[in-house]
């Protein structure tokens, strides 16, 4: 897998958010379809914890941190680089590092 492959995959975790809300929204406003919506958190849930495990896999370090609050916490790469305290260069360099250690 490419790195862009990686991202994408990553980038699904913010999207099973929003889908999560907008199903306990649909929930509300169509009551007789709930099982399916719970269903469908459910496999958005799996979804997530899978992609949390990945990235904790990945070194249990600063890696896996970079990984974290770039695709769990939507955070920018400039953001990132204050919070684990690294020129925002090498903090690039370091997500480029963290991508090609992830396994899908």
């Amino acid at each position: 897998m490419n790195d862009e492959d990686k991202k994408k995959y990553l980038s699904l975790y913010l999207i099973q958010n929003a889908k999560i809300k907008r199903l306990g929204e649909m929930m509300l406003l169509n009551p007789g379809k709930q099982n399916e919506y719970i269903s469908e958190i459910k496999r958005s849930e799996s979804l997530r914890s899978e992609i949390e495990r990945k990235i904790q896999a990945v070194d249990g370090g600063v890696l896996s941190e970079l990984l974290f609050l770039k695709y769990v916490c939507g955070k920018p790469l400039l953001e990132i680089s204050c919070y684990i305290n690294y020129s925002p260069r090498h903090t690039e360099r370091l997500h480029k590092k963290a991508l090609e250690k992830f396994r899908i």
